[in-house]
């Protein structure tokens, strides 16, 4: 009896070291710092982003191969993607542009959007060790004006280490790059 109460003690014990914690990691608003305050009089531009299902999911994943992948089950985000990509870019789009008001499907306000932004991100790219990069094609309608400007570019941050925190400081910056490029063709401010 004393043999087998040890056996399941240790089995117990090396089930207990096993376990991982897990990482939850969030996008960075580039650069960082406060927004400015916004005026009554801000145009609203009503963003909408999605992310291909591969990265879209809890789970990082970071690419091993031209043809691999491997999901990092104990380094998570802490909210969906999409979401957090949406978050990041509309934060972006806000601090590059003091006149703007961005918000996402449902949130319009009264007088309704002068601008509407899509994104779509075609395909998300991690290396660790290396860089992440953004594959993005958009979709631009300026609602006053009926015109639309279309675009696509990839965007490239290096990973200066190793951690998984890393990833997540590089698809911030990817996404400011996106920010910078957006704002460059949204027709400037009066």
């Amino acid at each position: 009896m004393k043999s087998l109460t040890a056996v399941f003690s240790s089995c117990l014990l090396c089930a207990c070291a096993a376990v991982r914690p897990d990482h939850y990691y969030i996008l960075s608003s580039q650069p960082p710092g406060d927004i400015a305050p916004r005026s009554a009089a801000a145009k609203q531009v009503l963003l909408r982003v999605s992310l291909p299902s591969l990265v879209d999911r809890p789970e990082m994943v970071l690419n091993t191969a031209a043809d691999a992948v491997t999901v990092l089950e104990h380094e998570r985000w802490a909210a969906p993607l999409t979401d957090l990509a949406a978050q990041t870019l509309a934060r972006d789009l806000e601090r590059r542009r003091a006149d703007l008001l961005v918000t996402g499907p449902g949130l319009s306000h009264p007088g309704g959007a002068a601008f509407t932004v899509t994104v779509e991100v075609a395909q998300v790219t991690a290396r660790r060790g290396k860089q992440v990069s953004i594959d993005v094609h958009w979709r631009i309608l300026d609602m006053a004006a009926g015109k639309e400007t279309t675009g696509g570019d990839v965007f490239n941050a290096p990973l200066a280490e190793e951690d998984y925190a890393a990833v997540a400081r590089a698809l911030s910056d990817c996404l400011g790059l996106l920010a910078d490029r957006l704002i460059a063709q949204l027709p400037p401010g009066q």
